[in-house]
């Protein structure tokens, strides 16, 4: 009975070291890290009708074709419906600055400013978590 016990003890360490040395060759499979764009808006509480200046927080390099541009629609938080949007062509870096007029018929709440066509143009990894390219903010009554 010792003598089975002292067997199934040594096969387990035996089983346990084969494992750690197969571990130990083996490397995590973390998330790609992917840039998206972080935008804010000024002013950060416009009234329905005004116009605001949208720029880049954290800018992303993106390589657009020739004549293409970045998409800009402001919507309201609830509602993927696009009501308002402007075009623009990035910087270098991705850093852009453009004006775009909340609508007039938005009611007041939360808003989204996001870039529509980030993606289009933006590579996601198959390996990462690739958020939506937008930013929140408030339209006063």
């Amino acid at each position: 009975m010792i003598r089975r016990r002292r067997a199934a003890v040594s096969a387990l360490i035996a089983v346990g070291a084969v494992g750690a040395a197969m571990l130990a060759g083996c490397s995590s499979s973390e998330p790609a890290r992917v840039c998206v764009p972080e935008m804010s808006v000024t002013p950060s509480d416009p009234r329905p009708g005004r116009i605001v200046t949208v720029d880049t927080v954290r800018a992303c390099p993106v390589d657009l074709p020739e004549g293409e541009k970045l998409e800009i629609r402001i919507h309201p938080a609830d509602d993927r419906i696009p009501i308002a949007r402007a075009f623009v062509r990035p910087d270098a870096d991705g850093a852009f600055t453009v004006s775009i007029t909340v609508p007039p018929t938005i009611r007041p709440g939360a808003t989204v400013v996001e870039i529509a066509n980030w993606w289009d143009y933006a590579a996601c990894p198959d390996t990462a978590s690739c958020a939506a390219a937008e930013s929140a903010f408030e339209v006063s009554p």
